[in-house]
Order: C-alpha cells, then structure tokens, then sequence
C-alpha cells in the first residue's frame, strides 16, 4: 500500500454462501479505489460474518455523530428512488458527489463467481482501526496473508455501506450473536 491514502469511489457487495440455499459465511466488496499515486484500481475484500458486524456497528454510529449528513443523505436516496436511480436524477449531482459517482460507476465492479461461495485468505480482512475524518471514515482492514488495507470511504458512503450489511444480513438470515463470536 502506498502512503497516499486511496479513496472508495464505488463499490459492489455480495453474501458469500458455499452453495445455493445455505448460510451466508462472509460477506465480499469489490471495491473501485482512486488515489494520486495508482490512479483508479479495483481491490477485493472478504470480511467473515462474525466480523460484519464490527464494520455495520462502526458504519451505524456515524448516524448519532452526523444526524444532518444522514438526514441529507436520506433525502437523496429518496429522491434517487422516486425517480428509478436513473440518469436524470445522477443529472442533478455534482460529477464529484459521492453518493452520485457510486451510482454511475457501480456497474463496473462484476464479483468474480468464486469470491461468491469462497472466502480467500488472500483477500479477508478484519477490522483494526477506524479514523473519523472530515467528510468520512478511514478504514483499516488487517489483512490475513498480506499488509493491511487502508481506504477511505465518504460519508454517503459510509451509510450506504450500511444499507447493503442490513440487506446482506437480511438476506443471509444473520443474527447477532450476543456470545460475541457471530456464528
């Protein structure tokens, strides 16, 4: 990793399941990653379900810290839905707005098939450090086989990461587990 911080411009998330119909095991992003130094990149990242929630819970709490970015937030998925996520609306956002640029670039991001049954040592991480900044959150990842991952995630999408863990652990029937290890 480089020393200039990379930046999440979008990202596209999947539940890891081995096989149609069992649990969710994981949960992967495919990351689009923009930094001075590499340009734009794509990184995946594996996060296992019993570390999900430490990712939702940090994601949540940015909610009680920036009620009027949430409610702003709000407000622009509201709109987004009423008018279909179409190109109209994304029309009406800056071209450096985050929440704008996640949507025009998400469809770039494909998962490959296996990152969809399998976690990969190579790619799962776990949750060290979080920095509140102005504007977001920066996000450490300690990394099984390799050095950490460290991005930078604005707060439009931070809380849209939130949404997709809810959606993620809807989907996958996730419960927390109050013995602290989330199986």
């Amino acid at each position: 990793m480089t020393s200039e911080l990379s930046i999440v411009v979008s990202y596209n998330a999947a539940v890891v399941q081995p096989a149609r119909g069992q649990a969710g095991i994981g949960l992967t992003l495919r990351l689009l990653l923009e930094s001075g130094v590499l340009g734009v990149t794509t990184s995946l990242l594996q996060i296992e379900k019993r570390h999900v929630w430490a990712v939702h819970d940090t994601c949540a709490g940015m909610i009680t810290v920036h009620p009027d970015k949430y409610a702003s937030f709000v407000a622009k998925t509201r709109a987004s839905h009423q008018l279909n996520y179409g190109d109209k609306f994304l029309k009406t956002l800056s071209s450096s707005d985050p929440y704008g640029n996640f949507h025009r670039r998400r469809h770039e991001l494909p998962i490959p098939p296996d990152f969809l049954t399998t976690l990969h040592p190579l790619s799962t991480g776990v949750l060290s450090t979080v920095a509140h900044t102005r504007g977001g959150l920066i996000f450490r990842f300690a990394m099984t086989s390799s050095e950490p991952m460290v991005f930078f995630l604005a707060d439009d999408l931070v809380f849209l990461l939130l949404n997709t863990i809810d959606a993620a652990v809807w989907a996958a029937e996730w419960e927390r587990d109050s013995s602290g290890d989330g199986a």
